[in-house]
């Protein structure tokens, strides 16, 4: 697996200089779509060139337009080509580090801490109930549970999806932040929505993240921070209690 797994990171890395994504940060679904709408919009561009070239001028300014559009226009979709492989290396990288993180467990490699084990197993199982739980605390159009991997990534375990399947993007950019600063992190996204990140921890050791998206316009209040730090605390204490 070392191998397949070194592979797999240099095919990411490649494809992320193809497309133009910093190669130095953490890949997420947001920058993948933000780049995407970047060359959909290079391709909009590009096709109201021709409209403009054919309707509009003559000559060798028609000639010259159009083929400019055409290279633009191909430009595009060669990018989203690589983009679209982008992304299926990373559904790859992050099945690989599911399995990584279960053989692990299986393997006793973290057996030195046998509470720390515990819980962790412990939130893997519960995962599905974690999030829904977190949708009654906090208003939310969608609630995450994420776990993390071995290499700093944070694949979600969960998803309670109150709106239409797959309509709130994966965009783990706040995931990563509250990693950084050990803090919960409460900001809005590109496309508009309110999200809510905090951990779940044991002490200074972070276990896994419980992730909350607000509607489109809705944005989150430090009382809902106080209220998602405290169910995060409350699950740790239960698990720790009842497994």
């Amino acid at each position: 697996m070392p191998v397949a797994v070194t592979i797999l990171d240099r095919e990411i890395t490649l494809e992320e200089r193809r497309v133009g994504i910093p190669t130095n940060q953490p890949l997420t679904d947001g920058a993948i779509a933000r780049r995407r709408l970047q060359i959909a919009i290079v391709l909009g561009a590009s096709g109201f060139v021709a409209l403009f070239a054919v309707f509009l001028a003559a000559g060798v300014v028609r000639a010259g337009a159009i083929m400019l559009a055409a290279v633009f226009g191909a430009y595009a979709v060669e990018k989203d080509r690589h983009l679209r492989r982008l992304a299926s290396l990373r559904g790859d990288s992050m099945r690989i580090t599911l399995a990584v993180a279960s053989e692990l467990m299986l393997s006793g490699a973290l057996a030195s801490d046998p509470e720390l084990l515990d819980l962790r197993d412990g939130i893997g199982r519960a995962a599905g109930r974690l999030a829904a739980g977190l949708a009654d605390v906090v208003g939310a159009e969608c609630t995450r549970l994420r776990l993390l991997g071995p290499s700093g990534e944070v694949p979600v375990a969960a998803e309670r999806d109150l709106a239409a399947r797959g309509s709130v993007p994966d965009d783990a950019t706040a995931a990563h932040k509250v990693l950084r600063t050990r803090r919960a992190v409460r900001e809005v996204t590109l496309d508009d929505r309110g999200v809510l990140v905090v951990a779940m921890r044991r002490g200074d050791e972070v276990l896994a993240l419980l992730e909350a998206v607000a509607p489109r316009g809705d944005r989150y209040r430090p009382v809902d921070v106080v209220q998602a730090n405290a169910y995060a605390r409350g699950a740790v204490a239960a698990l720790g209690a009842y497994g």
